[in-house]
């Protein structure tokens, strides 16, 4: 008996593992999207059924099993639709297994579990830990008073029913231990490794993040023969605002520069802070024309734009911004950066707040520039 429990507690965490494993990108909150809550709820009731399975057969038509702990872990983080979908899933089970008056007490048992759950997570205003073992009291109360219901005799069962709140208690307490703990592990996990993608001032990609998304766009490019652009903007006279203004100005400046950035660039655009001054926008999909109009609308809006600095001071800017566009003829793909750099280094040369577009974009031996 206490063997089947012990397997029962085994399954429970073993399966709760993989589940976070498969989803720690999209965990269940309360907050979740539908979609989210009705697949948790699911996969709680067949963690449930797959414990039914492996239960402890109290009498003939009575088992016992933890089936009621997905339950209430999916209550506790979830609420009241995840919850339902997993007692529906598990009352379904128990029918499969036997259609008897045990499963027919299970019914309202596993519906009762559910709409409490779903009050004391939902209503109750408890720590999570208190909130957790309110949880855990609650169902087994409920599972008690079933088993209490189809049994002639409740003396000859209370030596099951011991081990069962022991196992509910324990297991219980353990599985909440353990995925709080792969949780928070998870939750540094992609901290850290957001951080490493990130620039910690604008929040826009990294050069590190510059350079994978760099490669792996043209590479694609290159097998689809399409077209991928790349833009390099570079803040006019930046040394200006913080020797006139110091650098956390400076700083200001840059992140509400990177905010226009963001508003002005596509959805699949790979927006980035190359360093400094230095911004970066790799163009997927984007021939040498687009890009023109893209860089050039970032131009105007730049020096159209009021930027704010402490104590509602307000000051313009303006950006060079050099482009270089890949057509898949050319021999070297990978110098696609090089141009663009290039294209802005010759914006700087040539009075600033301009576009400038690489030579071999334009299929011509000289750079091109675009008036204001």
């Amino acid at each position: 008996m206490l063997s089947d429990l012990v397997i029962n507690i085994s399954i429970l965490m073993s399966f709760t593992f993989i589940w976070h494993q498969l989803f720690r990108h999209n965990r269940l909150t309360m907050n979740s999207p539908l979609k989210i809550k009705l697949l948790d709820g699911l996969i709680a009731g067949l963690l449930g059924i797959i414990l039914m399975h492996y239960s402890i057969q109290v009498n003939e038509i009575t088992i016992l099993d933890l089936r009621h702990i997905p339950v209430v872990l999916v209550a506790f983080f979830g609420g009241f639709i995840p919850t339902l979908v997993s007692v529906i899933v598990i009352s379904i089970g128990r029918f499969l297994i036997a259609y008897n008056f045990s499963s027919v007490v299970s019914l309202f048992m596993m519906f009762t579990i559910a709409f409490g759950a779903s009050f004391i997570s939902l209503r109750l205003r408890l720590t999570p830990w208190v909130k957790w073992l309110t949880l855990l009291v609650y169902s087994q109360t409920i599972f008690s008073l079933a088993l209490y219901i189809v049994v002639d005799n409740f003396n000859e069962v209370l030596d099951f029913a011991l081990y069962h709140v022991i196992s509910t208690m324990v297991g219980g307490t353990l599985i909440y231990h353990f995925v709080n703990y792969i949780r928070l592990n998870s939750e540094l996990y992609l901290k850290y490794k957001e951080s490493s993608q990130r620039d910690s001032l604008t929040g826009l990609f990294n050069v590190r993040s510059f350079d994978y998304y760099y490669n792996s766009i043209l590479t694609k490019t290159m097998e689809m023969k399409g077209d991928c652009s790349i833009c390099i903007i570079d803040v006019d006279h930046f040394k200006q605002i913080n020797d006139t203004y110091g650098h956390l100005a400076g700083d200001q400046v840059l992140k509400q520069l990177a905010n226009l950035l963001k508003s002005l660039t596509r959805e699949g655009d790979v927006l980035s802070r190359n360093g400094g001054e230095e911004f970066s926008i790799i163009l997927p999909h984007c021939n040498h024309e687009k890009a023109k109009e893209i860089a050039e609308r970032i131009r105007r809006k730049v020096e159209e734009e009021p930027f704010y600095l402490s104590g509602n001071k307000q000051i313009n800017l303006t950006v060079s911004v050099g482009i270089a566009a890949y057509y898949h003829e050319l021999e070297k793909p990978y110098t696609l950066f090089q141009e663009a750099d290039d294209a802005l280094y010759h914006a700087k040369r040539n009075g600033r707040n301009i576009v400038c577009s690489s030579s071999r974009s334009i299929r011509d031996t000289h750079s091109v520039i675009l008036n204001n």
